[in-house]
Order: structure tokens, then sequence, then C-alpha cells
């Protein structure tokens, strides 16, 4: 098991949100994964929470961010964190994508993500995969969609 990998090498993992398809390439550690992810315009994803902590870096693109009560508009250069458990989601209403760098504590790795990359030196003991919760709660959270400015969705 390598400590390095090269994007290059890496494959691509195609992940169905709702009506889209996101393409991630997630790498994993002993305490925390990183995933890189391109969403495309119009990708709306639905509340949801999980049981990791989640900080964020908007590499291209732009995306409004919905964490509990709260929503901002997220652009190419900012970042926002998602606490563990906090209710959040994401919509980009625009045509245009937006890649995403995900730094997530514990390790979020799962299913929907068979390439993500251990990386772990030869003489290290690789742990075994811990479940993380994640699951949808109600759509009734997307009200708070109403308060954003007119004219936000094209």
């Amino acid at each position: 098991m390598p400590l390095f990998v090269r994007g290059d090498e890496m494959k691509t993992d195609a992940v169905k949100i709702e009506h889209s398809i996101m393409s991630t390439k997630v790498v994993y550690g002993k305490e925390s994964s990183l995933m890189l992810a391109t969403r495309p315009g119009g990708y709306h994803s639905r509340p949801h929470i999980h049981d990791t902590e989640q900080m964020n870096y908007v590499v291209d693109g732009e995306i409004w961010v919905f964490v509990d009560d709260e929503f901002f508009l997220v652009k190419a250069g900012d970042f926002y964190r998602v606490p563990a458990m906090a209710v959040h989601w994401g919509w980009i209403t625009s045509d245009k994508p937006c890649t995403i760098l995900e730094v997530f504590s514990p390790v979020y790795v799962s299913e929907s993500r068979p390439h993500a990359v251990a990386l772990f030196g030869d003489d290290e003991a690789r742990p075994p995969i811990q479940p993380i919760r994640q699951y949808h709660v109600s759509d009734e959270y997307k009200k708070i969609e109403e308060k954003l400015p007119p004219g936000t969705v094209r």
C-alpha cells in the first residue's frame, strides 16, 4: 500500500446523486479521507447528515451550501465547514459544474466509492473501515431555499 498515488492513475467513481452524476476521486488514511468531487451544473442534493466533520475548499465554480438554518454562496477560492451530524445539502443553480476538495474526519469511505485508494506505508497496518452513519432527512429543510435572493435560480 503506498503513501503516494498519482491522480492521473486513479480511477474516477461516478456517484449518482438524485438526478445527476458526481465524479469523485478519494484517498484515505487512518484518521481522515480526502475527496475531489465534481458536481454538474444543476446539481441539487437532498438534506442529509453523517457522522463526519467535513472541511471543504471550492476549486472551481460555485454552489449554494445549506447547513442547518444557514446558507451561503460558496465560490472558487472559498472554504466552508459542515459539522458532524449537521443537516446539510448543496445546490448549483447555474449550468456550470463545481469542483470541491473535501476532507472528512473520521474516514468517510463507502461502497459508493469503490476506487478509493488507501494511503498507508508498508509498515502500517490498515485498520478496518468503520461504517459511517449517513441518512437523508426530511425535504422540509429545503424551505430555507425560499430565502435565496430573487433571480438566483436560472
